[in-house]
């Protein structure tokens, strides 16, 4: 049985047993605690992850680490001067002889401390230009490829893609899958942005498009960071934002050249509607049809002023001329509308067959089997594994079956 610590009878202790003694007797005293004070001395280690730093109050600190497993859930990146409020137990280090606090959870502190961070970094950026609307390039109207940078678990991705295949399915989609929470989740988009933008003239998107669903204010910060304002600022590809819902604004949204309410809205953005397109080159072709009638018919009656001038009454070559003018004319202009009226016609043809060339069904009645594995579609082979029963869906049906070793 070990000796209390403070015995009736004097006794030497040995460093190991006094050190001990007192982790016994903090770890006993206290379960778990909530203290609140200013970071100062915060550093991360580069291979662990683990997070050292120290909690003061201006008389008095106190030494705290934070494990990986629980640093990887912060929502912010914390550095000295913060007022924090952490959750952790208390603990005697015994190979440094120190008191210290096992951290657990760690948030801003104090009412309005996160939306204090969040007027302080928009100030310092507006002061810089990053929000100037001057800067916002406009988006192109036909994009042919689109750069997708969110998660590639969340139904915001599946939903613009929906959107994109509907409107406009000869778009092209590059998606850069990116954490879109926690602490690694700003320099994964920043990293991203940058990529895409890297990539050769015949690769690169004309349009990015950067968000994420809806969640709390915690899960939507890493598009608060300035690490993600300051790619989205350098990007040399028009970008749009999504974040959350229409009521969430992020500093990504104040930055990006267009804002959209949510992912979904943000793919309707990006491109056209296939639908008013066919219905604007008809009314084209409608317009330029009613053109061409009325200059024909401006013509007709210029020639029937000229036949009723009382000079060209008198000189039959004349009006036989004249005559013989108007009928080429006018063979001309009927040639040029049917020109006109082929060629509009030709283009809504070749319109139709390419949205017809995207149609989904297509590749299946030519033979071709799309596989499905846990009802989604794989596209790799290291998405399933031998052994693993998929979906084979066939142009007038479907089939299980099992991968082979």
């Amino acid at each position: 049985m070990q000796q209390p610590l403070f015995a009736s009878e004097p006794r030497v202790w040995r460093v190991r047993e006094l050190t001990g003694a007192l982790r016994d007797t903090i770890e006993a005293l206290y379960d778990t605690l909530t203290v609140e004070g200013e970071l100062s001395n915060f550093r991360r280690h580069r291979q662990s992850g683990h997070c050292y730093f120290t909690l003061q109050d201006g008389q008095a600190q106190l030494r705290c680490v934070m494990w990986s497993r629980w640093a990887q859930r912060l929502f912010f990146q914390p550095a000295d001067g913060h007022q924090v409020q952490v959750r952790g137990r208390l603990t005697f280090y015994e190979p440094r002889g120190e008191l210290q606090l096992i951290v657990e959870t760690m948030t801003l502190a104090g009412a309005g401390a996160r939306q204090q961070a969040f007027e302080a970094l928009k100030r310092r950026l507006a002061a810089e230009g990053l929000f100037d609307p001057a800067r916002k390039r406009p988006l192109p109207r036909f994009p042919r490829r689109i750069g997708m940078v969110t998660s590639d678990s969340g139904a915001a991705l599946q939903d613009m893609l929906s959107i994109l295949q509907r409107r406009f399915p000869l778009v092209e989609v590059l998606h850069c899958p990116v954490r879109v929470q926690g602490l690694l989740a700003a320099p994964s988009i920043a990293q991203a942005i940058r990529m895409l933008n890297c990539l050769p003239d015949d690769r690169r998107p004309d349009v990015l498009i950067v968000g994420r669903g809806g969640g709390s204010v915690e899960d939507l910060w890493a598009f608060n960071e300035e690490v993600v304002a300051r790619a989205i600022f350098a990007s040399r590809i028009p970008v749009i934002s999504a974040v959350g819902h229409e009521t969430d604004v992020t500093i990504a949204d104040l930055v990006a050249d267009r804002r959209a309410a949510t992912p979904s809205m943000a793919a309707e953005i990006a491109v056209p509607d296939r639908t008013e397109l066919e219905a604007e080159l008809t009314r084209t072709a409608q317009r330029m049809h009613r053109y061409l009638q009325q200059a024909l018919q401006r013509r007709r009656q210029h020639v029937h002023t000229l036949l009723h001038h009382y000079g060209l009454r008198r000189v039959p070559d004349r009006l036989a001329y004249l005559k013989a003018d108007t009928l080429r004319l006018q063979e001309r202009l009927h040639q040029h509308i049917r020109q006109l009226l082929d060629r509009r016609r030709h283009l809504l043809m070749l319109l139709q067959s390419r949205l017809s060339a995207f149609d989904p069904q297509l590749p299946l009645r030519r033979g071709y089997v799309r596989v499905r594995y846990q009802g989604h579609l794989a596209t790799r082979s290291y998405q399933v594994q031998p052994g693993e029963v998929v979906l084979l869906e066939f142009y007038d049906g479907q089939h299980n079956a099992q991968i082979l070793p």
